[in-house]
């Protein structure tokens, strides 16, 4: 029986590698062993289980695997946290100075190998870092336009740092879409050595990676005392399956304050110090100021958890606690209330999400089970479980794990974990679930979110510290070589379900030539054609071009667009003629660029460069070849000006 439900498992190991590799050639005792068919696997493991279960019924496969769990779980007995901080302590360093050394040091080990790691799971990207980013460059090319407009505009006039020079005339636009204003600055000083802007969003985008999986290091080694519980939780925070579904949004990336705010909130109920509180508060205001979707989940993940911490703690800690927590609330609301202006008035301009919207983005139970297409092993398995932004798988192996964290006896934080979990799941559901509907209608930020299934990323976040606390339970009372053999061995099983695999596009280093021409004039007014709707490729495009001369455009690409946007958009399609051409003027246009290349038909740039070249609203100022077609610059006149009579401008 036991033999027959290890070929099972083997088998479906052996089908997930044939699905990723293509199949594989043996040759045991020199026999010639070919396996190609993942179905034809799956087929000999479904066989050999339903024999299986005809002569042994009980204990059935999944019986014999919650029996595993059980045993594996109480095999290390009661594991309490309090015990776990107490020996985590006890090994601390007497003297300050070897203390520190030795901080510094395992510091130093600990970004060295989780940005190892990161080269390694996102390769090949460290060789591309000037031009690869996601295939779908819109949202890459958007995020290194406003990192750069940061690094812009915080020296040159910080008061209007929300006023991007997208959607001219249109205030506060970088308030529609999520400023990720710690990111920006955090690769500030890059962009001001001269880094080329691309590099720096990459840097920052990778970091997110590394840095997250530090933080969850940090937490988890100080809840259980075990490293090698704290390296598999943070290789698994890092590296969830979510990440590389959304590797073209920079923000989403940008989750390493969390485990860090946790970091530290149990370190205020366990000190009742002043420092910890404002720490606490420090990393909850750092997260949101990194992604404000992030920042209101967390927000609400840590609604039960803290409950349930604070209730346990009893009457005096709760009480000797709630003076720094409230200290640091306070300090997250001065650093995070700036937001309320800009974001508050960008509202206003554009409105909330639609019901509709928000329905599509909501998660389903069966959207777990989706891996991304980028997922080596279970990318095609799972293909039609999920949707866009609604493939949420976070492993089968993993909650396997997790659930060895939470085998009774409990505790006070796993279970605050477990509610937060089940909370975090729900949410995801969005309109599909219970508590999103109240939300939206008692909360006003989540009226401005449009992907309720983006809380999968909270739910990560706390399968990761379950999977700690699961590690540390099994290694339990072990040997350090055979625990060592023990988590490697884990963290193998948990890399070959969660590896994936990046194609990158590919971005140009360089702008256009036609933007030299634009280096001496003063600040002005452009607008780029082709411009058509919906477009998240070209728009993303041209603010990204931006960066090279920082003239205002009256395109844009976000997370909102302004309603004057839609009627530009529809009256362009007929320019050059008189309405669309009074509209440029209201606009205040100053420039227009013409890309021959970036027409689908190139009848359509022909129709319009013809026109305008008859027109006396427009003056040729040059023609410059890019990608094989001509790239036109056209100054638009004053009314009653006519075009200058030169040569042309191009001979």
């Amino acid at each position: 029986m036991l033999a027959a439900d290890i070929a099972v498992l083997c088998l479906l190991a052996v089908a997930a590698y044939v699905l990723v590799e293509g199949g594989f050639i043996a040759r045991p005792l020199g026999l010639r062993l070919a396996i190609r068919s993942t179905p034809r696997v799956l087929l000999w493991a479904s066989v050999i289980l339903a024999v299986r279960h005809f002569i042994v019924f009980r204990p059935t496969l999944p019986e014999w695997i919650v029996n595993w769990v059980r045993d594996m779980a109480l095999a290390a007995g009661h594991l309490r946290e309090d015990d776990l901080e107490l020996s985590a302590q006890a090994g601390t360093p007497g003297p300050a100075s070897p203390q520190r050394r030795h901080r510094l040091l395992m510091a130093a080990g600990l970004a060295l190998f989780f940005a190892g790691l990161t080269v390694f799971m996102t390769y090949p990207q460290v060789r591309h870092l000037d031009t690869g980013v996601s295939p779908d460059i819109g949202d890459p090319l958007f995020s290194t336009w406003r990192i750069s407009w940061v690094a812009h505009q915080i020296v040159r006039d910080p008061l209007h740092l929300f006023d991007g020079n997208i959607f001219h005339p249109t205030r506060y636009t970088l308030a529609f879409s999520d400023a990720a204003l710690v990111p920006a600055l955090t690769v500030v000083p890059l962009i001001w050595l001269g880094v080329p802007q691309l590099v720096a969003y990459n840097l920052l985008l990778l970091s997110g990676f590394a840095l997250s999986g530090i933080g969850m290091f940090v937490l988890v080694r100080s809840l259980t005392g075990q490293i090698g519980a704290a390296l598999v939780a943070g290789f698994v925070f890092a590296f969830l399956p979510y990440r590389y579904m959304h590797y073209a949004h920079l923000e989403l990336q940008m989750a390493q304050w969390m485990p860090l705010c946790l970091w530290a909130f149990h370190r205020t109920l366990k000190s009742g110090r002043l420092r910890d509180g404002v720490l606490t508060g420090l990393f909850f205001a750092l997260q949101t100021l990194s992604s404000i979707y992030y920042g209101l989940f967390f927000a609400t993940f840590m609604v039960p958890f803290a409950g349930v911490l604070l209730i346990a703690a009893g009457r005096d800690r709760a009480i000797g606690a709630l003076k720094p927590l409230l200290a640091g609330a306070a300090l997250a609301g001065v650093l995070v209330a700036p937001l309320a202006f800009p974001y508050t008035a960008a509202r206003q301009s554009v409105g909330e999400r639609p019901l509709t919207e928000i329905a599509f983005y909501s998660a389903t139970p069966q959207n777990y089970l989706a891996a991304h297409r980028r997922n080596d092993a279970f990318g095609l398995l799972t293909e039609g479980l999920g949707q866009q932004e609604r493939e949420l798988f976070q492993g089968f192996f993993v909650p396997v794990v997790a659930l060895v964290g939470l085998w009774p006896p409990m505790s006070a934080a796993r279970i605050g974990y477990l509610l937060a979990t089940v909370l975090a799941f729900e949410v995801s559901l969005g309109l599909n679930g219970f508590s999103y509907e109240w939300l939206h209608a008692f909360v006003p930020p989540y009226r401005g979110l449009r992907v309720p299934a983006r809380m999968a990323m909270l739910v990560g976040l706390s399968l990761s510290i379950l999977v700690g606390y699961g590690v540390a339970r099994i290694t339990a009372r072990r040997t350090r070589r055979v625990a060592s053999v023990m988590t490697l061995a884990i963290a193998l099983l948990i890399f070959a379900e969660y590896r994936s695999t990046l194609i990158l596009g590919h971005v140009q280093a360089s702008p256009p030539p036609v933007y030299q021409r634009l280096r001496n004039e003063p600040p002005s007014v452009l607008m780029e054609l082709p411009l058509k709707s919906p477009d998240i490729y070209l728009e993303p495009v041209y603010m990204y071009y931006s960066t090279f001369h920082w003239h205002t455009l009256v395109n844009g690409y976000s997370g909102f667009s302004p309603p004057s946007y839609a009627r530009l958009l529809g009256l362009v399609q007929k320019f050059p003629d008189e309405e669309s051409i009074a509209e440029l003027r209201r606009r205040d246009v100053d420039f227009i660029i013409v890309h021959g290349a970036l027409y689908e038909r190139q009848d359509e740039y022909q129709r319009i460069v013809a026109a305008m070249d008859r027109r006396r609203d427009f003056e040729l100022i040059g023609v410059d070849p890019w990608q094989g077609k001509d790239t036109r610059l056209y100054r638009m006149l004053p009314r009653n000006r006519e075009p200058a009579k030169t040569t042309r401008a191009w001979e």
